[in-house]
């Protein structure tokens, strides 16, 4: 019987339990802009977040737009590109922040990278 490290819980073989191993996780990542193609010549934004290279996601992304019958909303366009990111603290939190905002918000968020951050979570006067 191994138990954790931490809190003493019962685990099947590993050194912490999941409530100890999670809490430990960090939130810390990019959240980035793309922009996806459709079939009729509009143009969708896309607002996610990813703790890995955004390029990587990305590529991910083009994956599921190569796909014939793709179910997901990025795969179901003809194109998708990167247009920036931004890191964040809070990942979760900021790609929450930036979904509310207009389309026009969005690309002001990303357009200016090196400020972005502070956009995302300025108050109006």
């Amino acid at each position: 019987m191994s138990s954790c490290q931490t809190c003493g819980k019962h685990t099947n073989g590993y050194t912490k339990c999941y409530t100890c191993y999670s809490g430990g996780m960090s939130k810390a990542g990019k959240v980035y802009l793309g922009a996806s193609t459709r079939k009729d010549g509009s143009t969708k934004l896309y607002v996610g977040q990813t703790k890995k290279s955004v390029y990587k996601r990305t590529g991910g992304h083009m994956g599921e737009v190569k796909k014939a019958n793709s179910k997901t909303w990025t795969g179901r366009g003809t194109g998708y590109k990167i247009l920036g990111s931004v890191f964040s603290t809070n990942r979760y939190k900021a790609e929450k922040t930036i979904k509310s905002k207009s389309p026009s918000q969005k690309r002001r968020i990303f357009s200016k990278a090196k400020k972005g951050s502070y956009l995302i979570y300025k108050k109006k006067n």
